[in-house]
């Protein structure tokens, strides 16, 4: 009922007296591009679009209903305001609509400075909306993050998804490293871009949540302005000590059946669960 009910009211939603801004960056390029067709709707916090004919547009009234939820979640685990303006959020069914629109095959991607979110989702691939408003709810409250830091960047979103699969970023992740071992600290703040995508993420999300439990989100933010070595203190550890610690915490406990996990090592975390 309370689903139903608030979907119902995004149909509604008022619109604010104030002008918003306009289309910036990939946003306004996508608008232009005359090989779309976008269905235009609306959510709080949200201008967006469903491209014509696509399995998104034929259940826009859900999608549309987990919108204002990511944003509220994404805002509560940095303790951030709302970015002044609206996100431009932007569904397709194709990583070949995806290459066409950002010219990169991803699954999600965000042009943080300009607000726009883009986002596959298709009858087997679920949409990573936590994680990609995450980006952009981050960049613009603590602006731009230091050189290298990419590990804090994906784990910061990633840890906000905090699923993958049908599991958590935790139970994959217990899993993987039992497969395939441990992403280095040293690896992970220099090298994060070159070290296998799913097990680097999921390193990166688990750890950053720990951190945001543990230590708050100034200590976060902290990393993320400032970037990070296995020397820096937070708290009064270092991060190298903080980051055994947390190994230890995390080694125990479930991790998905060998079958499922070998799917999702195979395939990513936005793979579908079989219907049985």
């Amino acid at each position: 009922m309370r689903t139903a009910t608030f979907a119902g009211l995004l149909v509604f939603v008022a619109v604010s007296a104030a002008p918003a801004a306009s289309q910036e960056g990939l946003a306004a390029s996508a608008l232009a591009n005359s090989e779309f067709s976008w269905v235009r709707r609306a959510a709080p916090g949200f201008r967006v679009y469903f491209q014509a004919g696509s399995y998104a547009a034929q259940h826009q009234d859900s999608l549309l209903a987990r919108l204002p939820m990511a944003l509220q979640h994404a805002r509560t685990l940095i303790r951030s305001p709302a970015p002044a303006d609206p996100i431009d959020l932007f569904f397709v069914e194709t990583r070949e609509a995806m290459t066409r629109l950002v010219g990169a095959r991803a699954t999600g991607f965000t042009h943080q400075s300009a607000r726009a979110v883009f986002l596959m989702t298709n009858p087997t691939w679920r949409a990573f909306e936590r994680h990609e408003i995450m980006h952009v709810v981050a960049w613009h409250a603590w602006g731009p993050p230091a050189a290298r830091n990419d590990w804090l960047q994906e784990g910061l979103a990633q840890a906000a998804d905090g699923r993958c699969g049908e599991f958590s970023n935790e139970a994959v992740l217990r899993g993987l490293t039992r497969r395939h071992g441990w992403v280095t600290l040293q690896d992970m703040l220099v090298n994060f871009r070159q070290q296998p995508d799913l097990r680097a993420y999921l390193q990166a999300a688990a750890l950053t949540r720990f951190l945001l439990d543990a230590y708050g989100p100034t200590a976060v933010e902290t990393l993320w302005r400032n970037g990070g070595t296995a020397d820096s203190i937070i708290g009064d550890r270092s991060f190298a000590a903080i980051e055994q610690q947390w190994r230890e915490v995390i080694a125990s406990g479930d991790q998905p059946a060998p079958q499922r996990l070998a799917a999702i090592d195979e395939v990513g975390c936005g793979v579908v669960a079989p219907t049985r």
